[in-house]
């Protein structure tokens, strides 16, 4: 049996179906006391990946240390230690924390960051990134991180895969400026700097993000790329914080890596969550990179470890982090245009055949 309708009565209904914006499901809410119930405490006394001067404390011990809490107005607080002192002792390590989350999140996810101050002062390096279970092969998405006195924020790609690079494109869809399009890391020739793109904000992070009240982060990663962004706390869109955030509604995306360049689902494993605060190692202790902000300050970054005081601002001050997934990915697409990832949708008509004749739509 088959029926013909005009077409002029099915295009535009075919029209709106195939490009109706891609709805999430929030999967992880956490703010307050069930943030920190979220994260496992990576404890560690030597941090064997970033050479940095720290002892990553367990979850007893960093409550015992007050440094991980949840304060009067309900903010998670993450921080370095910063009331030892250690003269003289060149070798001392600071106590921070290292957190890691316990569930992951796969692609066809947006991740939303708010937070109200992010640590900074010379020698420290927060990061709040993803990460998949064997790295590199299976990539890391760095959300937040550089290092010292900075005033911007990088966003950043590492992946074990050899083909992995921004692609050209993307400059004109991000609002940050790319230092670096390759992707690839390669452990035997320490080469990890990633593929970097620096935000044009200058409250972006740093005293500036702190001075501003802060700002909220998102990322999306889906089969179309991995779009970043910043909104500082005047411009968060008011769909951010609802249950239905649209991607699709946003401003153009500060850091965007489309598929082209390097593929979101082979490059890339399931993710997870990671927030840590380091101090000195191999980003923020660098010679080259600790000049830059922190000459005035100090000869080198070790040798500010050993004073409590000098990290009086090394603390995360966060309202929320919610993950929202699309629930089936493999359906999921992003259109990388003016705001840098509109999402669509394409899973009608999966079972109807549509043949076009003589301006007329013959559904069989």
């Amino acid at each position: 049996m088959s029926m013909t309708i005009p077409a002029a009565l099915i295009l535009p209904a075919l029209f709106l179906t195939t490009t109706s914006a891609q709805t999430y499901t929030l999967s992880q809410n956490l703010s307050g006391s069930n943030f920190l119930s979220a994260f496992k405490y990576n404890e560690s006394a030597v941090d064997y990946n970033n050479f940095g001067n720290v002892h990553f404390l367990s979850q007893s011990d960093a409550v015992a240390d007050n440094l991980t809490y949840v304060d009067n107005n309900g903010h998670v607080i993450i921080k370095v230690d910063n009331t030892t002192d250690a003269n003289g002792d060149t070798t001392f390590g600071r106590n921070s924390v290292y957190l890691e989350s316990n569930e992951a999140m796969s692609i066809g996810s947006l991740l939303v960051f708010d937070a109200v101050h992010i640590p900074y002062g010379c020698s420290v390096w927060p990061s709040l990134f993803t990460q998949g279970q064997d790295w590199p092969d299976n990539g890391e998405i760095d959300l937040v991180e550089n290092v010292n006195l900075a005033t911007t924020n990088q966003y950043s790609l590492h992946a074990g895969s050899s083909s992995c690079v921004q692609s050209s494109s993307a400059t004109s869809n991000q609002t940050g400026t790319t230092t670096s399009s390759n992707c690839t890391v390669v452990p035997s020739e320490d080469e990890n700097t990633g593929c970097v793109v620096d935000d044009n904000q200058s409250n972006s992070f740093g005293a500036g993000f702190a001075e501003n009240s802060g700002g909220v982060y998102a990322a999306l990663w889906d089969e179309s790329g991995i779009a970043m962004w910043f909104f500082n706390r005047s411009s968060v869109p008011s769909d951010i914080s609802s249950s239905e955030p649209d991607p699709s509604s946003w401003s153009t995306a500060s850091a965007w890596y489309p598929a082209s360049g390097c593929s979101p689902s082979s490059a890339f494993g399931p993710q997870t969550i990671t927030l840590y605060i380091d101090i000195c190692g191999a980003f923020a202790g660098d010679t080259t990179v600790f000049d830059e902000t922190c000459s005035s300050v100090a000869s080198n970054c070790t040798s500010l470890v050993q004073t409590g005081s000098n990290y009086d601002n090394a603390y995360w001050e966060i309202n929320y982090l919610r993950v929202y997934s699309t629930g089936n990915s493999s359906t999921s697409g992003t259109s990388n245009d003016a705001c840098a990832a509109t999402v669509f949708s394409h899973n009608t008509f999966l079972a109807v055949l549509v043949t076009v004749s003589l301006g007329f739509f013959t559904i069989l």
